[in-house]
């Protein structure tokens, strides 16, 4: 199905027809490819009175004022639950989460409060920008990992506390002024939402070489600089691809961007850094910031990825005073600010020391789950040009699989299956407001996989896509089973 023959806004969506495939194979997919048609057109500014009345057996009350098509939607969450996910998901193997395991089962890593000693003064609002012991700690850790013997530090001024990573996107965009923003594919599927609902930027894509595992180069920072951008959006460590920009490169494009664009990196998967002896190091570009205060660098992270509580949405924004104080003030417009009592709760954990020793548990623990990974799919005859060095995500080449399965959707829908979740890498080919055509996107032979789970739950997920290679004689000669209980 061409996704260039969908109906233009407010026409009936036609019946889709597979006619190269037999009936009985054909059933399967055109159930897919309709599921998945329907959630485009849904996702998109269609007329929604006509998609209702297309795509109901009923009519359904029409809310005044609501168009359900704003809200994002997670497609493949969606399907999961169709296939049964919810009914028992113990005996799935759900490798499409974007969260680490948040068990206290990490060997040397700490345990996370399981109550909260909460104070009389955090019945009151909060302060949108974060509490100030909060913020006074998020700068001292980023001196103590980043900036020793420099002379310009962060402050607690330097830093903003935000209800999690999109709401810090979110009040970052609703700051910025009338500019283009480059953005790079494949990247994080949250920013579509960020890219795509502000209008006060216009949203410029770039696209990664796929033979050099899409890597960020500075020649491509440069050449973005150069066609007059004056924004640029990353994650580093990258989702989903796995890899880390670090050491000269990462500096040489601080050192582009420097006085002529803001740079904004997404760094929730710092500490997730596999480069070195996994004792603890982790990578950020504050290290190369020359005055924190001049230096047109935003920062995200927060305890979601690193310290495993996504569920606590503590975050922060981390650059430049006047920047600081706009996505400060803009909290009271856009989401109020984050939980106090979480927000005391996290001081204690940011202590240095502290912080070096918990990686370190983190790194060794979640090294060991990526080179199982890695083994079980290599055996399986998956190529891995590059292992990924960072984060918790595979992103996982089909093109060598046969027809049915080499493309991320329809592996994606063998997998459900077989009660494993993985995401379709068509889905961070970013697409805000679903400008482009993306039938001849890149991303389509990929699929992201996390083993972020714990070890139970990813290898119920492995062993899941050993039986559908072996399904569709897809495993190696010789290969013999290794499903793992």
């Amino acid at each position: 199905m061409d996704p260039r023959s969908f109906p233009a806004s407010g026409d009936i969506t036609p019946a889709i027809q597979i006619s190269e495939l037999p009936d009985e194979e054909s059933q399967p997919l055109n159930k897919l490819l309709v599921s998945l048609q329907n959630a485009m057109l849904a996702a998109t500014a269609i007329d929604t009175g006509v998609f209702r009345e297309a795509h109901t057996s009923k009519p359904q009350h029409k809310h005044p004022g609501l168009d359900p098509s704003k809200a994002s939607t997670v497609w493949t969450t969606e399907r999961a639950y169709e296939a049964g996910f919810l009914d028992c998901p113990e005996e799935w193997g759900n490798l499409g989460q974007g969260a680490p395991e948040v068990e206290d089962t990490i060997p040397h890593a700490f345990h996370k409060p399981t109550t909260l000693d909460i104070s009389v003064s955090s019945r009151e609002y909060g302060p949108v920008a974060g509490i100030m012991p909060l913020r006074k700690a998020v700068a001292e850790l980023y001196n103590a990992q980043y900036r020793e013997g420099k002379d310009s530090k962060y402050t607690w001024e330097n830093v903003a506390i935000v209800p999690g990573g999109r709401a810090g996107l979110i009040r970052i965009a609703a700051v910025l002024n009338n500019a283009y923003l480059s953005f790079f594919i494949p990247d994080y599927t949250a920013y579509n939402e960020m890219l795509g609902l502000f209008k006060n930027f216009q949203e410029v894509p770039t696209l990664l070489d796929e033979s050099d595992g899409y890597d960020l180069h500075p020649e491509k920072i440069k050449e973005e600089v150069q066609r007059g951008v004056q924004v640029i959006l990353t994650s580093n460590p990258r989702n989903p691809t796995g890899r880390t920009v670090k050491g000269e490169q990462l500096k040489e494009i601080m050192d582009i961007c420097r006085g002529r664009c803001t740079l904004i990196m997404d760094e929730f998967y710092s500490g997730y850094n596999y480069c070195g002896e996994c004792d603890g190091t982790t990578l950020s570009c504050a290290s190369y910031v020359e005055d924190v205060d001049v230096d047109d660098v935003l920062i995200l992270d927060g305890l979601t990825k690193k310290f495993r509580l996504p569920g606590w949405r503590i975050a922060w924004v981390v650059g430049p005073k006047e920047f600081i104080k706009a996505i400060g003030s803009c909290g009271s417009y856009l989401d109020g600010g984050s939980n106090v009592p979480f927000q005391e709760a996290a001081i204690p954990m940011l202590e240095p020391t502290f912080v070096k020793s918990e990686m370190a548990a983190l790194q060794q623990h979640f090294k060991e789950k990526r080179d199982y990974v890695v083994k079980r799919l290599s055996d399986m005859g998956f190529k891995f040009k590059i292992i990924p060095d960072a984060t918790f995500y595979i992103w996982l080449d089909l093109s060598h699989l046969p027809e049915r399965i080499q493309n991320g959707l329809g592996f994606f829908e063998e997998c459900l299956k077989e009660k494993v979740i993985v995401v379709p890498g068509i889905f961070f080919d970013l697409n805000p407001q679903s400008r482009r055509d993306l039938f001849d996107s890149p991303c389509h032979h990929y699929c992201r996989l996390s083993y972020g789970p714990k070890w139970d739950t990813l290898k119920k997920g492995i062993n899941g896509i050993e039986r559908v290679l072996k399904k569709h004689n897809a495993l190696p000669a010789g290969f013999s089973t290794e499903e793992q209980h």
